[in-house]
Formats: C-alpha cells, sequence, structure tokens
C-alpha cells in the first residue's frame, strides 16, 4: 500500500493541471479529500452535468444563518481530482472535520472558550525583528503562507503562489515534494501558526486516513490544502489516541446540504461567502488554454474595446503581448500575469485610460460567468415550481446572470419596463414581489413618478445573487408553490410586526404579489395594531399606505373594506392628538411631523370621502387654535385649510399677519414661514398681500436675525420649482427700490396685509447689476443685505 499527498491552493489553474497530471501518472484507487466529511455523494452530483462555478452548501438544518459555503470552480484541484475520480471510476471521500461540528462553533450553547487558543502576552518578542508573539501569530493564523510571502518581497501570499507556482511549466511530482518540504519547515519553525481548531482538524484527517488504509486500498492520492500537507504526510508520528482525545465532546447541529450556482464575481470576493480568486475568468483562461493564455487574453480585450467603440487594433493586441511579456522578464517570472497583462493593456489597447481597464477588468480579468446546477441534484417542491414559474414568464435566462440588469431593457429603453395589461408582464410581476415577500430580492422595484401606484408600468431593475438559490431551498417548508409560501412568509412576519406601517406596507406588497386570501388576515392585524398605537406620528406616517393599500385593492377588485374600516376608526383618533404630538418638540422632529402631515393630506384627499375630510379639517383648525404647537406645524395646518377653501384670503392674511409680528421672534417667523410656504410658493405672487408681508418682514430684520434665518429661508425656497423662484425674484425686482430704501425700517405689518397689487414684473434684466445700483442709491448701507436677499431668492 501507498499513499501520496498532494499539497494544493484551493483555487489554483496550474495546481489543478499540475494535480490531474499526478493522478494520471499515480493512478491511485481511492481518494481522500480535504472536503467536509458529512458531504456525500460528491462523484454522483458531479457526474451530473453540474457546470462550475457551483458552491455546496451546509447549513444548520434549524438555522439557515449557520452554513459553510465551499465553492469551486473548472480550475479548482477538487474539482478536478473529483472529475478525475468520474472518469476512472475511483472513489472519492472527504475528510475534513465535519460541518455539523464547524457549525456549531457558532451555536449559542458552545462555550466560548471551546474554540480559542490561548495568547502570549501582547508585547513579547517573536523571532522576526519588528514583531511580536501576538502579531505573528496572528499573521499565521489568517494566513501562514503570508510569512514566506513577505520574506520573499510579495505583498501577499496569493501574489507569490501565483508569480511562484501559478506560471509556467513544472514536473508535478518534484513540485509537489518541494512545496511539502517548505510548508514542514514552515510549521516546524513557527509551531503557533497552527491553532487549536487547525489542530482538531487534521486530527479528525489522520483518523479518517486511518480508517482508509484499512479498507484494502492500495494506492491512495490524499488531496489537502497545503498548510495541511505535513500534518497528513507521515501520521505514524501522530498518537491514534491523542487525536481521538482531541475530536472527543465536540458539539454538534444537524446539517442538510445543497448546491447551488456560483459565480465569478462572487468567486472574487475575498470576504463573505467569496473565495478571494482576484482573476477567475483569467485563470480559466489560464488553465484552459497554458500555452497561449496571454495572446487569447489580450485579443479577447481587444475585441471588447471594439464592442464598446475604442479604437483597439489586433496590432496594438500584439504590441501589448510583447509588453507584457517583457514586464514579466524584467520582475524574474516565467510568463506575465494578471498584473502584466493589465499593466500592459493599460499602455497599448487602453490608451492609458483607466475606465477602458475597468471595462476589461469586470468582463475578461473578473468576468461574468455563472455555473449551473441541474435539476434534480437539489430538489424540493418550491424550487421546482419556481423554475417552471421563471421559464413560463421567460425570465429563466435572466435567473443566474451576475450582475445589474433591467427587465425589458432595450438600446433605445435601456430602463425597460413591463405593461401590467399584459397577461405574461402582469405574472412577471406577481412573481417578482412574492420573491421580494419570501426574502429574496431578485427584482428592486425602481420609481417611475408621483402616481406609480396607479400606473400600469413597473420598471424592475434585477440582480441575481448565489444565496437565492439556498433561501429558496429554506424557504420551502413554507409552502410547495412561490405563491403559498410567500402567502405563509407574508402571516408568519405580520404576526411579528407590532406597528401600523410596516403591517400596511406589508399589505400593499401582498396585494401587488396577488396574494388576496391572505389580505384578510393582515387587516385584521391593523385593526389590532391600529387601536394599540398611540404615536400620532407613527399613525400619520401609516395613513399614505393605507389609502394607497385601499386603491390598489379596489383597483385589483379586491375587498379592502375592512381597511376602510381602519382608516374610520384611526382619524378620529390621529386628529385628536394632533396638537399634543406638534406641542414641546424640536425642529427635527417638527420636520419629520410635517412630512408625515403633508403626505396624510394628499392621500386623504385622493379618498374623496366627505366624512374622511370632515375629520380632517376638524384636527386642523383645533391644531391652529390650539396655541403653543411648533410653528412650522402651525404655519403648515393653515396652509392646508387654505388649500381646503375654510380660509379665505382675508382669513389667510391675518394669520400671516398674526405670525409676522414683531412680538414674535425672526427664527419662530421663519419657521412659521417654512411651514406655510411647504412645497409650493406660488400662493405669493397669486395673492399679493401675502407677498407684501413677507417683503416687509425681511426688509426689517436686524442683519444678526437675518443672517441666522438665511439657511432656513434657503431650504423653503429651494423645495420651489425654478419657474416659482424666478416670478418670486422679478416680483422682488419691482418692489426693489422701497425694499431697500426701508431695509433699516420696521415694516407695519397691518398695512402691508392692505396692499394692493403690485407693479407689473419687470422685464428680465441682471439682477445682480440690478441690486447693486439699488445699493448705491441709499449710498451703499444696504449692499450686503442685498446680496443675501439674491442669495435667498436663488
Amino acid at each position: 500500500m501507498e499513499n501520496r499527498i498532494y499539497a494544493i491552493r484551493h483555487h489554483g489553474p496550474n495546481s489543478a493541471r499540475r494535480l490531474r497530471a499526478a493522478l494520471d501518472a499515480y493512478a491511485p484507487d481511492l481518494i481522500l479529500l480535504e472536503w467536509p466529511a458529512d458531504a456525500v455523494n460528491l462523484t454522483d452530483v458531479v457526474a451530473k452535468d453540474l457546470r462550475p462555478p457551483v458552491a455546496m452548501v451546509l447549513y444548520d438544518a434549524k438555522d439557515i444563518e449557520r452554513a459553510s459555503f465551499y465553492p469551486f470552480a473548472s480550475f479548482s484541484p477538487e474539482y478536478q481530482a473529483i472529475d478525475w475520480a468520474v472518469e476512472h471510476g475511483v472513489t472519492v471521500t472527504p475528510i475534513d472535520l465535519p460541518a455539523k461540528n464547524y457549525l456549531a462553533e457558532t451555536a449559542a450553547h458552545v462555550p466560548p472558550t471551546l474554540f480559542q487558543t490561548e495568547e502570549p502576552p501582547p508585547e513579547t518578542p517573536s523571532l522576526l525583528p519588528g514583531k511580536t508573539r501576538k502579531q505573528l501569530n496572528r499573521q499565521l493564523r489568517r494566513d501562514p503562507l503570508s510569512l514566506m510571502a513577505e520574506l520573499a518581497g510579495y505583498e501577499d501570499s496569493e501574489s507569490w503562489w501565483d508569480a511562484t507556482l501559478e506560471r509556467g511549466t513544472d514536473n508535478p511530482e518534484a513540485t509537489f515534494t518541494a512545496l511539502l518540504e517548505m510548508i514542514g519547515e514552515l510549521r516546524e519553525a513557527f509551531p503557533s501558526a497552527s491553532d487549536a481548531e487547525n489542530e482538531r482538524r487534521e486530527a479528525f484527517m489522520r483518523t479518517e486516513i486511518r480508517k482508509a488504509m484499512k479498507s484494502g486500498a492500495e494506492r491512495i492520492a490524499i488531496i489537502v490544502g497545503a498548510f495541511h500537507g505535513p500534518a497528513v504526510n507521515d501520521i505514524g508520528r501522530y498518537k491514534a489516541s491523542t487525536d481521538k482525545a482531541r475530536l472527543k465532546g465536540l458539539p454538534r447541529v444537524k446539517v442538510a446540504t445543497a448546491w447551488v450556482p456560483w459565480s465569478y464575481p462572487r468567486l472574487a470576493r475575498s470576504g463573505g461567502y467569496g473565495a478571494g480568486v482576484l482573476s477567475p475568468s483569467w485563470y480559466k483562461l489560464l488553465h484552459d488554454f497554458p500555452e497561449n493564455a496571454t495572446a487569447r487574453w489580450m485579443a479577447t480585450a481587444g475585441k471588447l474595446l471594439r464592442e464598446e467603440g475604442y479604437d483597439a487594433s489586433p496590432a496594438m493586441a500584439t504590441e501589448a503581448v510583447a509588453l507584457a511579456g517583457a514586464l514579466a522578464n524584467l520582475r524574474d517570472h516565467e510568463a506575465p500575469g494578471i498584473q502584466e497583462l493589465e499593466q500592459a493593456l493599460l499602455g497599448t489597447l487602453a490608451a492609458g485610460r483607466p475606465e477602458r481597464l475597468a471595462i476589461i477588468h469586470e468582463k475578461l480579468t473578473i468576468g461574468t460567468t455563472v455555473g449551473f446546477v441541474p435539476p434534480g441534484v437539489t430538489s424540493v417542491p418550491l424550487v421546482e415550481n419556481f423554475n417552471k414559474e421563471i421559464k413560463s414568464t421567460r425570465m429563466a435566462k435572466l435567473w443566474e446572470t451576475a450582475g445589474q440588469l433591467y427587465l425589458k431593457a432595450t438600446k433605445t429603453n435601456p430602463r425597460g419596463g413591463i405593461d401590467l395589461r399584459a397577461s405574461n408582464d402582469l405574472r412577471k410581476s406577481h412573481l417578482l414581489h412574492r420573491l421580494n415577500l419570501l426574502g429574496i430580492h431578485w427584482g428592486s422595484l425602481q420609481p417611475l413618478g408621483p402616481d406609480t401606484i396607479s400606473s400600469f408600468k413597473e420598471i424592475w431593475l434585477l440582480e441575481w445573487k448565489p444565496e437565492f438559490s439556498l433561501y429558496l431551498i429554506e424557504r420551502a417548508s413554507y409552502g410547495n408553490t412561490v405563491a403559498s409560501a410567500a402567502a405563509k412568509y407574508s402571516e408568519e412576519r405580520a404576526q411579528e410586526l407590532t406597528t401600523v406601517l410596516p403591517l400596511a406596507q406589508l399589505t400593499l406588497d401582498c396585494l401587488r404579489a396577488d396574494l388576496p386570501d391572505v389580505v384578510p388576515t393582515l387587516m385584521d392585524l391593523l385593526r389590532q395594531r391600529a387601536a394599540e398605537t398611540t404615536d400620532v406620528a407613527a399613525l400619520l406616517a401609516a395613513i399614505p399606505t393605507l389609502v394607497q393599500t385601499s386603491r390598489y385593492g379596489d383597483s385589483r377588485k379586491t375587498d379592502t373594506t375592512a381597511l376602510l374600516q381602519v382608516i374610520d376608526e384611526l382619524l378620529p383618533r390621529l386628529v385628536a392628538g394632533l396638537p399634543a404630538a406638534a406641542t414641546n418638540i424640536d425642529d427635527d422632529q417638527a420636520t419629520d411631523l410635517l412630512g408625515h402631515l403633508a403626505a396624510a393630506n394628499y392621500a386623504i384627499a385622493q379618498l374623496e370621502n366627505e366624512l374622511h375630510d370632515d375629520v380632517w379639517e376638524g384636527g386642523l383648525r383645533r391644531a391652529v387654535a390650539a396655541g403653543g404647537i411648533h410653528p412650522l406645524i402651525e404655519g403648515h395646518c393653515v396652509r392646508l385649510l387654505y388649500d381646503r377653501g375654510l380660509f379665505d384670503d382675508a382669513a389667510a392674511a391675518k394669520r400671516f399677519s398674526r405670525a409676522l409680528s414683531a412680538a414674535n421672534s425672526a427664527h419662530y417667523v421663519a419657521q412659521w414661514l417654512s411651514g406655510f410656504l411647504h412645497g409650493s410658493g406660488q400662493l405669493l405672487f397669486h395673492y399679493p398681500p401675502l407677498w407684501a408681508l413677507v417683503d416687509g418682514w425681511v426688509a426689517g430684520l436686524a442683519w444678526e436675525d437675518f443672517e441666522a434665518i438665511l439657511p432656513l429661508l434657503r431650504r423653503t425656497f429651494a423645495d420651489f420649482s425654478v419657474f416659482d423662484r424666478q416670478r418670486l425674484l422679478r416680483l422682488a425686482q419691482s418692489d426693489n427700490q422701497g425694499a431697500v430704501a426701508g431695509a433699516g425700517e420696521r415694516v407695519d405689518v397691518a398695512g402691508a396685509a392692505s396692499v394692493h397689487n403690485p407693479a407689473p414684473a419687470a422685464a428680465p434684466i441682471d439682477e445682480v447689476d440690478y441690486l447693486r445700483e439699488e445699493a448705491e442709491v441709499v449710498e451703499g448701507e444696504h449692499e450686503d443685505l442685498v446680496e443675501a436677499l439674491l442669495g435667498w431668492m436663488g
């Protein structure tokens, strides 16, 4: 019996080719692979037309948040080993610590000290100058090979391994032997590079190797990560009893297995569920065409740039290949790597433009390839129903497509859009909304404008992520179809929501998803939550969504009578609490309340319900009459009553005059004005006496007060349309001389309330020159004020 150790890099193209060549030469009759031992039937899965990149997922059957993803690509040595075994009919046995133990590490019942290793004192010096033992230990445990890379002059171990072992050709057996010896010396010199968790993993590997040696196999190939090679090379140096003691009493959880498609962009991520492969598309090319990968990459780069409309001739590509080779020679590399390729491309085909290089980096260095898991490999009824749905709605090609894309986008209409009057488009909308309800946010609904809810058009931005496939498997417990699972999942979510707004939004989402059966349950919960809620701001915030939901349900012929009853019950309580809610609040709270108040007023008007209007208007009257409420809210309530015809011009002017009286501070008046003018300033030029009041008040401000309230006034006027601001500016110009002349005096507010129409608007002129000329009339005394006024008017 003979054992051979093959120490690999988990995603290395030359490592994969080197391993496959070594397996051809050695012809093992059993392969032991560093892979979780509870992953079974690896060869059966790969034999079913699996197309990398894919990932095996092992997750806690009771908590999907605890999951381990094991991605691989066609250039991964593990995949090549399994593929070789399928081709030659050889058994593959995984020998790494089972996920049931590894995942239990994050479980709440595991003692926190079980997986920890004692650290040395912080300032204890190490063998390497300039590093303490603690710093060195952390570096070695994070990335053991980083020390070798550092000594060789590389920034990280990936760059060192790539330059040393992933380029050119070599003798496979000699390279594996040299690598094993090198890592052995590293571990002997720095034993602290291995922590307690690693020791348990290697103890389990040795235990599984001992079992395999008793299986009757004659030639065993043991394939592990490079760092583990020395620990499993000569298992006779380790006592079996010691290894068993390390593994005794490990916690465990029940795990489930799934296979999901992966993508090159996800492989390129070093965090989360990525693999840290910086250039997966280049590695694929390097694995498949090692002899001419450089020329192929550069030729493809030229083609991609030409498709983008850039000048990129074949002659320039040839020059780029030569430059990449020269850079590799200067750096003493056997062949160019991706760094040399991109630098050469930047100086030739990309014409020194980083944005052109970015296109190539995204499409050719990283790539957009997505893997494929055949139906039946991971089979649950919900996944099968989903596959039918995306096929029948003609979205199958969009699923498992990397990057962002708009649904039904074209060159002439890059944002695309679906028409809900078309049967298939409506089904697309229902499916995407149902997936969102399940927490699978493949599609994001994009805004159309203020009337989005009544439009028959929807714009969806799609972005697929590999974990969506896993979420589908996990959500299978809620139902066998997307519709039933979304309904059940929504009901469960609704029970956890304690406020009105999120419940109202969930109800609207269910209507959009065409799940009418769940709506009555949600409406009952809405009534309960509304009855329990005393927060006026929260109730105000919920009104627009409640109204929107009732109108949407009506357009879809869904009975929303119960929802209207919620509004009937909620409005009286809301308006009764409005004065108290608007009293003793700061400016930020008042700004939030103003936004809710304006949105609720617009929503109630949409209902066209006389009873609701009477209740709402009565509440606004009481808020204005109450006294002591924040001036921002008071001003807006006056404006709403004026817009609804409950205050005529004279009454509004009287309120305006009272608010702008000298008894009130400049800050108070500015807040009141901001509330009254919120959303539109057209009233000022439609009813001149109000303009005269504002004009006179500003002219009468002391300079210190004007500076203090100027930012608030600017924010108020910034919300107006450009047209409104221009008209107000012309109004200021038409009466400018009087305003400038009286800038240092207090205006008679009562007299201003009776001012007649101002003079006709002046013809457009250069405002700065005009105001400066007027300032000279009063000998420059108010030039600063005029400049500030000009900025205020926008």
